[in-house]
C-alpha cells in the first residue's frame, strides 16, 4: 500500500521578532494527516474532505484522498503488516 505520510500541518504560522524570540507560538491542525491515491477502505472513518488546496498532490495534479488520524501512533497501529494489504 502507497500512502504520503504528511504528519502535522501548520494552522497559523509562528511569529517571530527581529531576533527571533518567539512572539507567538505556532498552531497545528488537530491530528496526524495522512494521504493516498486512492480510498482505503479500512480508513473510511478517517477521512476528511479534500481541502481545496491540499498540501500536497500527486504527479498530473491528482487530487490526494486525505485523511486524519487522532495521532502518528494511532495511525501507525493500522498499518498493515509486511505480508499483508489493506
Amino acid at each position: 500500500m502507497n500512502y504520503d505520510e504528511i504528519g502535522l500541518i501548520v494552522k497559523t504560522p509562528g511569529t517571530y521578532d527581529d531576533e527571533g524570540n518567539e512572539i507567538q507560538a505556532l498552531v497545528y491542525e488537530s491530528g496526524w494527516h495522512v494521504n493516498t491515491i486512492e480510498p482505503v477502505p479500512a480508513w473510511e472513518q478517517y477521512r476528511i474532505p479534500t481541502p481545496e488546496m491540499p498540501t500536497r498532490v500527486y504527479a498530473g495534479g491528482v487530487m490526494p484522498v486525505c485523511y486524519r488520524f487522532e495521532s502518528k501512533e494511532a495511525f501507525e497501529a493500522l498499518l498493515p503488516g509486511p505480508e499483508s494489504e489493506l
